[in-house]
């Protein structure tokens, strides 16, 4: 068997001789023998194991987990799954942090409180993120009959997620939704327009069917080109007014339609914001298809029913 003094090891791997003893003292290598003179004395399988542990060291592999690999208490998928992990978890975090310091530097004069601000907002998990949208949901549902199916539906398409390697676009989205949901203004006026909607007369189920099929029906108007006061167009708003009122309890009169319209408005507004806000956050193109179509209905509303 060919052994090799600890200078010879360092020359055949090219590590240190310190390095090589550090890795001896600490029970990862050590000597196969050693000889009457006490040096120590490694083999060919040792070149290999040394090998090794530089290999781990390298991917930054631990020492603990190093000992407990050679001596067979881990597998080496067990150490490389871990190290793998652990890695994947610290590039994100780089990147996260490279995402935001972009987005600080996209401001004019960055001060402080920018950073810092920019900061706190993309260390906000999203589970943290959950519970600010639920705090909100509960702050503008309050004294209404909310079902609890609906208020799990508002939920589940309400709440943004941050994705693991976001753009700066993604942080200043997730900062503002997050400005959003503490606004107390925006939670006041959305919790006055739920108390109008959510009446004891509200059938829910009838209201979101005829929503659905109304839009399906625009839609299709709306790539035909036809006029929002024209006879089809009129129609359509006609038999919206019939339809929601009925699913409310109201009737489809002036006062309905300014109802119907003010509600746009105000959708389109700073509830508007929030939708493109998570359509950034989901990576998906931010689309004007929704607000054309129920701009074309408050048009044939009005065509329908003039003042």
């Amino acid at each position: 068997m060919k052994l090799y003094t600890i200078g010879e090891l360092a020359s055949l791997t090219g590590q240190s001789v310190r390095r090589i003893r550090f890795y001896s003292d600490k029970g990862l290598l050590p000597p196969n023998i050693r000889s009457a003179s006490n040096y120590r004395l490694y083999a060919d399988a040792d070149v290999a194991r040394l090998d090794l542990i530089r290999a781990l060291r390298d991917a930054g592999v631990g020492l603990a987990a190093i000992e407990k690999l050679l001596r067979s208490r881990l597998s080496l998928r067990d150490v490389l799954r871990t190290r793998l992990d652990i890695l994947e978890t610290e590039i994100l975090a780089k990147r996260r942090t490279a995402a935001v310091l972009r987005a600080t530097l996209r401001v004019p004069d960055p001060a402080a409180n920018d950073l810092r601000r920019l900061w706190t907002m993309s260390r906000l998990s999203n589970a943290q993120m959950r519970t600010l949208v639920e705090t909100f949901v509960d702050r503008i549902a309050e004294g209404a009959p909310i079902d609890d199916d609906w208020r799990e539906r508002m939920m589940e398409t309400s709440v943004p997620d941050l994705p693991d390697d976001p753009t700066e676009e993604q942080i200043a989205a997730w900062e503002e939704i997050a400005t959003l949901l503490e606004d107390e203004g925006f939670a006041q006026e959305l919790r006055a327009e739920t108390s109008a909607f959510w009446t004891d007369a509200l059938d829910p189920a009838a209201y979101q069917d005829a929503s659905l099929k109304t839009y399906e029906v625009v839609t299709r108007a709306v790539d035909q080109d036809l006029a929002p006061d024209s006879a089809e167009g009129r129609a359509i708003a006609q038999e919206w007014l019939r339809t929601s009122a009925r699913a409310m309890g109201r009737t489809p009169d002036r006062a309905f339609i300014d109802w119907h319209i003010a509600q746009y408005d105000k959708l389109s507004g700073r509830m508007g914001r929030y939708r493109e806000l998570l359509a950034q956050l989901r990576g998906e193109t931010v689309t004007k298809a929704e607000s054309r179509a129920w701009s074309w209905l408050n048009d044939a509303m009005k065509a329908a029913v003039p003042a």
